[in-house]
């Protein structure tokens, strides 16, 4: 089976995300702690895919 690429804007949206979650749990961290944590777990967990994503594509290029 053919392995698809994906696309960069997707990986770049991925980014932006991860900036949007942090800097809202940053704002949040003294009211609302819980929510905090939560967006600060969403910013870890697309973090990992935006750099999975920037890793796949290098490997199906070297291939």
């Amino acid at each position: 089976m053919k392995k698809v690429k994906i696309h960069p804007l997707i990986i770049v949206g991925l980014f932006i995300n991860t900036l949007g979650n942090g800097f809202s749990a940053y704002r949040l961290y003294d009211d609302d702690r819980t929510a905090s944590i939560a967006l600060t777990v969403l910013c870890l967990f697309t973090l990992t895919l935006a750099v999975y994503g920037i890793i796949r594509n290098r490997k199906i290029n070297e291939t």
